[in-house]
């Protein structure tokens, strides 16, 4: 699993979000219990934290298990950027937990894409649906 999305989780935790706040699609879980952390496959993820970019963010209960998060992102930048979501259901807290993340690539200036996240794991305890968006470097 990757240890940005442990880092990225830490993040959050320290800002919980509401329904107007983004999200996020790649998976990661926690090693189990015994077994050292993966070392990440790919670098941590630079940016900058863009909250406002975020609006309708919705997290649902999809009936199995999981929940399914989307919203809509926008760009009030002057050159294209990429954006990255990432989305957990659970308690803030210092272990890891699992989420999802993804890139949405080369949203225009001035515009607005819609993305959706499916198969949000939630946290076996339950808990609240916790959003970040970063512009990505």
């Amino acid at each position: 699993m990757r240890m940005a999305a442990v880092a990225l989780l830490l993040v959050l935790a320290a800002c919980g979000t509401g329904p107007d706040e983004p999200k996020a699609s790649s998976s990661t879980a926690p090693p189990a219990a015994g077994q050292p952390a993966a070392s990440p496959t790919t670098p941590a993820p630079t940016g900058d934290p863009v909250p406002a970019a975020l609006s309708r963010f919705r997290c649902d209960p999809d009936g199995a298990g999981a929940f399914t998060a989307s919203g809509i992102l926008s760009n009030a930048t002057k050159a294209a950027v990429t954006f990255q979501v990432t989305v957990f259901v659970g308690q803030p807290g210092p272990a890891p937990q699992s989420a999802r993340t993804k890139q949405v690539p080369k949203v225009a200036p001035g515009g607005s894409v819609d993305f959706q996240l499916d198969q949000v794991p939630a946290a076996p305890e339950g808990g609240t649906c916790h959003v970040q968006v970063l512009t990505t470097k």
